[in-house]
């Protein structure tokens, strides 16, 4: 079907009064008459009543499977003490419609917990003694499991904690059931998903969900095993866009089958080799500089020595894969920094297109050097929300380096924006208001975060549009309304004429991608 798409505001095209659109391309922007004579008969005339036409957003840092998951695993996201979860956890066990041989979900967080060391093993226990439990935290650098998981893992008071991580324990040694960093990843070696299609199914619940939140497509920070349901999913009809960054114990198949980032479709791409340089703000396991304040031993997790992380940094740029690594602390995005500079002197790998994830805090004088590093910054600023009170409170000394939007950007550092779901709420339009006016999202009487850092609504825009599609090498095919790019594109109303807070409720009317209409509420 070819579409003539007309009367309103066409972004980054002002002049324009019509976009004609040809199978799955935009073939030409310009006056209506001229897209009408270009069409000939073939074209279906679409009034969008005097609103704003935008291209289609992508989120550029998201773990979509496990965002599609929590509709039918456990949900913690919404309890604020040890009494909500214990009654979350009774319901869900009622209402469990299939034959689980593990209890999985999470979205606990301690920081809202008047007790919080009551959250362990302890409560799980009371509700599934017979079933293994593992729940990850809300910023999912860490999980809580129960007796039974423990059990099968063979884990107890003489396990030493792992490199890169650590196993909480009770004032008499024994495990608490509260896992932080690598040691939450090797509960994964037990655990048992939902049964298959149930997981298939619950992906493309979601994927119609999101369509009025303006995104048509996601970069999925997940195992092979999610990778090959996204890719189930889109076999059975669901329509998306997604960019797979892997993890690390899976470069080496990845290099013997030769694997090169950015092969694949606009539908189905390889991004990177997914990296976790530290942990969070929220678990305190974020590197920084300075100690945490009331923890003056504590300054984060490094996950990688110096060199381990060049090595393997290496290793995946020899075979043509970028890396894409996490950091949240000061000092863990210098050191990636560092390592990428080092990596950079070789001829061979400076083509490589690597990224550094969130950035959530970063010395001032240390980004004239991310600059020089030629990284991507992927961004989400939906983050602000929730740790703005963490911050006001308890992190005060990091306050003019968090979320330093306005000074990367100016400095010319290329960035995407995404959500980090399910984590934060998968919404970009909240992600846009977030990087504008840097208040929380639920308590507007809460002290702005370095406003002086906020940015453009043209800016936050442009990264959840051609910034997440520069963040897969897409940005020559993706990301604009231009004549040659895809057909992906949604309708809003006329934010220029509007009040921020226009972005805390704002919905798609019309969702398009690659020339199919996939919602309309016009």
């Amino acid at each position: 079907m070819n579409y003539i798409l007309h009367n309103a505001y066409i972004n980054g095209q002002p002049q324009a009064e019509a976009v004609l659109i040809v199978k799955n391309s935009i073939v030409h922007v310009g006056s209506l008459s001229d897209c009408r004579h270009l069409a000939g008969l073939a074209g279906e005339e679409i009034d969008l009543g005097g609103k704003c036409l935008m291209p289609a957003f992508t989120d550029a840092h998201s773990h979509f499977v496990e965002y599609s998951k929590s509709s039918i695993l456990v949900n913690l996201l919404n309890c604020n003490s040890i009494e909500d979860i214990a009654t979350e956890l009774q319901r869900y066990r009622a209402q469990l419609s299939w034959p689980a041989e593990w209890i999985l979900g999470g979205g606990w967080n301690r920081n809202t917990l008047s007790n919080p060391m009551t959250l362990n093993k302890t409560l799980v226990d009371k509700v599934f003694p017979d079933l293994p439990v593992a729940l990850f935290s809300r910023d999912y650098h860490a999980k809580l499991l129960n007796s039974k998981a423990l059990e099968i893992a063979g884990w107890d008071q003489h396990t030493p904690d792992p490199p890169g991580g650590r196993f909480e324990r009770m004032p008499d040694g024994s495990l608490s059931g509260v896992l932080f960093e690598t040691a939450t990843e090797m509960i994964d070696a037990y655990t048992k998903d939902p049964p298959n299609q149930v997981m298939v199914d619950s992906i493309k619940d979601r994927v119609q969900s999101i369509y009025e939140l303006g995104l048509i497509g996601f970069h999925s920070m997940e195992h092979q095993a999610s990778a090959q349901l996204l890719r189930q999913a889109q076999s059975q009809g669901s329509l998306f866009r997604t960019c797979w960054h892997f993890q690390a114990g899976e470069l080496d198949r990845m290099i013997a089958q030769e694997k090169k980032s950015y092969d694949g479709d606009e539908f189905f791409k390889i991004g990177g080799l997914k990296l976790f340089g530290d942990g969070s703000l929220g678990s305190r396991t974020a590197a920084m500089y300075d100690p945490y304040p009331g923890d003056v031993e504590n300054r984060g997790i490094l996950r990688y020595h110096d060199d381990e992380l060049y090595r393997l940094m290496e290793k995946a740029a020899r075979a043509g894969l970028a890396c894409t690594i996490h950091a949240i602390g000061d000092r863990c995005v210098r050191q990636i920094i560092d390592a990428t500079m080092r990596l950079r002197v070789e001829p061979a790998y400076k083509n490589l297109f690597h990224r550094i994830e969130h950035v959530q805090s970063i010395r001032l004088s240390d980004i004239p050097l991310l600059k020089s590093s030629g990284l991507f910054a992927s961004m989400q600023p939906v983050h602000i929300a929730n740790d703005i009170p963490m911050i006001h409170q308890s992190w005060g000394h990091i306050k003019e380096e968090a979320y330093a939007f306005r000074s990367m950007l100016d400095a010319g550092i290329p960035y995407a924006f995404g959500s980090d779901s399910p984590i934060e709420t998968i919404n970009p339009f909240l992600g846009i208001y977030s990087a504008i006016k840097r208040r929380h999202l639920n308590n507007p009487r809460l002290e702005a975060l370095n406003p002086n850092e906020g940015i453009s609504v043209e800016k936050a825009i442009d990264g959840y549009s051609i910034g997440a599609a520069a963040a897969s090498r897409s940005d020559m095919i993706r990301g604009r309304i231009q004549s040659g790019y895809l057909a992906d594109l949604i309708v809003l109303e006329d934010y220029r004429k509007l009040p921020a807070e226009y972005w805390l409720e704002a919905r798609s009317l019309f969702t398009m991608i690659d020339g199919e209409i996939v919602l309309n509420r016009l």
